[in-house]
């Protein structure tokens, strides 16, 4: 029955890791890749987890202003080329990265500022939560019937 519980959590899982990357790219919130392809499924026993990076959450919210990493200038140069945001010169993509950091600093993104969502996680987390539900009510009432 373990083995079966695993199966479950496994299928479920990537179906819910499919449905958020669906979201993610249809939200046109890809820029390089990298935020979807660190989505990664792991399974043991019965036990199960969808992994990302750990700034996942502000796709569905976006950042609130506040402190930003060290590197957070060359965070969004990469973003802009993989965007196919190009500068004159590498002065002006340096200006641009620093009023861009300053503006978020202070403020967050512009979903953060909007107060709005995009929802990239929590339908799929409820309909996989449902299916889950139905699917692992299924087995132990077939368990327990066969049982009796």
């Amino acid at each position: 029955m373990v083995q079966q519980i695993g199966d479950i959590l496994s299928k479920e899982l990537e179906q819910l890791k499919a449905d958020i990357i669906r979201r993610h790219e249809e939200a046109g919130q890809v820029a390089s890749g990298r935020t979807r392809a660190a989505f990664e499924v792991k399974v043991s026993d019965s036990n199960g987890q969808l992994l990302g990076n750990s700034y996942a959450g502000v796709l569905e919210r976006g950042r609130r202003g506040g402190k930003v990493p060290y590197d957070f200038k060359d965070i969004l140069l990469r973003w802009a080329e993989a965007k196919g945001i190009y500068f004159a010169n590498n002065t002006d993509a340096r200006r641009w990265a620093w009023f861009v950091t300053q503006k978020i600093r202070q403020e967050g993104t512009k979903l953060y500022r909007s107060g709005q969502t995009v929802d990239i996680f929590t339908t799929p987390i409820e309909e996989m939560t449902e299916r889950l539900a139905d699917k692992l009510a299924g087995l132990y009432t077939n368990e327990i019937t066969n049982t009796i």
